[in-house]
């Protein structure tokens, strides 16, 4: 018998969100996405919608996808994910950092679902 357990992905909390290593590895991994910044919504959307699998918070509660265009505001071109995905002089580091937590969080679910193998390198 083929057992067909779902998946199970743990929201970033708020602590490793704001830490300055976990928000690095986050940032260099969508950055190094190829994707045009208009097109996020959408990928972002098919992803969460076409996941099978159970998102769920550290202790065990289930986790509901927010709305979109909410959680990215009335901002349809993602001009804040431009300023999010600048680099510093360096080019190796975020020019500045973000507080917006649901966008974060968001894009932080994304690269679990769709790039488990980077992500688990983000950090806990």
């Amino acid at each position: 018998m083929i057992s067909h357990e779902k998946r199970v992905i743990y929201v970033a909390t708020q602590d490793e969100l704001l830490s300055q290593s976990y928000y690095s590895r986050l940032w260099i991994a969508i950055k190094n996405i190829k994707r045009p910044r208009r097109s996020w919504l959408d990928e972002l959307a098919n992803t969460f919608r076409d996941f099978n699998g159970r998102i769920v918070f550290r202790n065990g509660q289930p986790f509901m996808i927010p709305c979109l265009d909410a959680a990215f505001g009335n901002d349809p071109d993602l001009r804040w994910l431009g300023y999010y995905l600048r680099p510093d002089k360096s080019g190796r580091h975020p020019k500045t950092v973000s507080r917006k937590l649901a966008r974060l969080r968001l894009l932080d679910l994304y690269c679990r679902i769709k790039y488990p193998l980077i992500a688990r390198h983000f950090g806990r």
